[in-house]
């Protein structure tokens, strides 16, 4: 708990610094372009949050957004999750699905008219279940995605920030996940990692020889000498 908590607390100090009302209205324009799919011919802003699976990824996102991510199994994160914090004088939230440009189109408008079942931010765990329904994730056949989970959380107490989530690397194929699965996961976070307008916050376990983490030799290869776009976090926690 001790280590959780120092943990929250760096990260509140850290993102105290994204509070102006100047950088906040400038982010919202950003996220408005990202909603539209601009950002598939003009990147945008956005600070990518990856590691392997059992990185202890969730808790990372969990200290720096206040939202509790689901942790119930090792395959918990199945897709992109875009997670918008904005600070307002009233709370609320906002929750959508940007079906893939692949998707057809009847396919799109299914994912489009999403209704999230409760808008009670502290349900999350939930409302990527439903997500997770609509969008055709099977364990058995379907387990990743390419759509985009969309969350937008405004309240008084909320920090200036857009960050986004993926499932966990993994470097082969078991019983329960094939190789063509880890490919597309390593193929989404590069997707996101070669925007050059992204900050990459790579997440690595003090559990696991920090050679063998699939993440930190992604990062390198959009950022060799780590001097710009992205910045190694150790965790001691999962």
């Amino acid at each position: 708990m001790g280590d959780k908590a120092q943990t929250e607390d760096g990260f509140a100090k850290a993102v105290s610094v994204l509070q102006s009302s100047d950088h906040g209205q400038l982010l919202d324009v950003i996220d408005q372009l990202r909603a539209l799919g601009i950002d598939r011919h003009v990147p945008l802003p956005q600070l990518v949050v990856c590691g392997d699976q059992s990185s202890g990824k969730s808790s990372v996102l969990e200290a720096v957004s206040g939202v509790r991510f689901p942790t119930k199994d090792k395959l918990c994160t199945r897709f992109a999750t875009e997670l918008i914090l904005r600070r307002s004088i009233s709370p609320s939230v906002d929750i959508k699905i940007r079906p893939s440009h692949d998707r057809p189109d009847d396919e799109k408008a299914k994912l489009l008219a999403f209704e999230a079942p409760s808008d009670d931010i502290h349900q999350f765990p939930r409302l990527v279940e439903a997500a997770k329904e609509v969008i055709g994730i099977d364990a058995d056949a379907k387990r990743f995605s390419e759509d985009v989970l969309r969350v937008e959380l405004s309240g008084p107490h909320q920090p200036h920030l857009t960050l986004v989530d993926f499932p966990g690397l993994f470097h082969s194929g078991n019983k329960q996940q094939s190789s063509d699965e880890a490919k597309l996961v390593k193929s989404l976070v590069q997707l996101y990692m070669q925007n050059e307008r992204s900050i990459i916050l790579a997440v690595v376990s003090a559990m696991n020889d920090y050679a063998n983490q699939i993440v930190t030799d992604i990062a390198r290869k959009f950022d060799p000498k780590a001097s710009v776009r992205w910045a190694l976090l150790l965790s001691l926690i999962h």
